[in-house]
């Protein structure tokens, strides 16, 4: 494993951790039980993704690249067209609303909208991924 790999996990958990702890002086009600809870998911799910690397790296009994460059075009490809799609079905999203007459939208529907679009692109970059 790279030692770049661990340097960057480092100061992920580093700095969540700052994050953690001002955002415990700017709301002090904020029971300690979820700061901990934060630091310890973000030390386990920095492990869990070095555990995966270090894995796939034991693995690999070739000197074959995972992804080359049309690999690398198709998907610079599909993030281009998925850029415009995404653009222009907000936009259409958004007219279609005011059209209807809605003045507010909630922000659970919009963190819904955002957690599928999410979905769709990591699902799409695996199929571009593998073609």
């Amino acid at each position: 494993m790279k030692s770049w790999h661990i340097i960057i996990a480092c100061t992920l958990v580093f700095s969540m951790s700052i994050g953690f702890y001002l955002g415990n002086l700017m709301v002090p009600d904020l029971p300690v039980g979820t700061v901990v809870a934060g630091i310890i998911g973000s030390v386990v799910g920095v492990g869990i993704v070095l555990g995966t690397i270090k894995f796939r790296e034991n693995r690999k009994k070739h000197n074959v690249p995972d992804v080359d460059e049309r690999t690398w075009i198709n998907i610079k490809n599909f993030y281009a067209i998925s850029l415009y799609i995404v653009l222009f079905g907000s936009m259409l999203i958004v007219c279609l609303l005011f059209a209807l007459g809605t003045e507010t939208i909630e922000l659970g529907f919009l963190s819904i909208y955002l957690l599928i679009l999410f979905f769709l692109l990591v699902i799409g970059t695996f199929v571009v991924k593998r073609q």
